[in-house]
């Protein structure tokens, strides 16, 4: 079986979420674990695995993420609550946010300012129990609400669960991940 890179990608961020929920010891024992079986499959030594992490570490560093608390209001869309945060928060460019998130400037630059009208207080101490990262968000196939319900759902939580963090309706969360389904591919459509 062949992983593409983008289903990569949106894995890895699935993953990493739910590794910064362990304990340091439940890290270490689930490390350890992982490299034992590097060894056992691919007939590595621990030397070779440690140099293949390194050349890895970079790329993984430098994923900017998105934490659920950000949508926490009524106010912004979730494009301009993700637009806001990376502006004020990560201190990006309007030019390096547009990239990341595959828009183009003029729609990253009108939605922050369309954001700060509605909502021109800073957000401040945010959840940061899922972390979104942006490359998930970047992929123009998918809406930016489509993005973010589909990686939460992709974490297994409850559509209820889903729209708390959200602060949408229940109905709403369902309909969204239903079009996610059928966009994926995941879901067949019996009309």
């Amino acid at each position: 079986m062949t992983i593409s890179k983008k289903e990569s990608k949106a894995d890895l961020g699935v993953i990493l979420s739910q590794f910064k929920e362990l304990s340091q010891e439940d890290k270490v024992v689930l490390v350890s674990y992982l490299i034992n079986e590097l060894k056992r499959l691919h007939n590595l030594s621990e030397k070779e695995i440690v140099g293949d992490l390194l050349k890895y570490k970079k790329p993984i560093q430098n994923e900017f993420v998105i934490p659920v608390g950000v949508f926490d209001n009524d106010a912004l869309s979730s494009l301009e609550a993700i637009v806001k945060y990376m502006r004020e928060d990560l201190k990006l460019r309007f030019i390096k946010i547009a990239k990341l998130l595959n828009r183009s400037n003029k729609t990253i630059w009108t939605t922050y300012h369309n954001a700060i009208k509605k909502y021109p207080s800073a957000f401040g101490v945010v959840s940061s129990k899922i972390m979104i990262p942006v490359s998930s968000i970047s992929d123009r196939s998918f809406s930016t609400l489509e993005s973010v319900v589909g990686f939460i759902k992709d974490l297994d939580y409850t559509n209820h669960e889903t729209a708390v963090m959200l602060r949408l309706d229940d109905r709403t969360i369902w309909s969204v991940y239903d079009r996610v389904k059928k966009k994926r591919g995941t879901k067949i459509d019996t009309k």
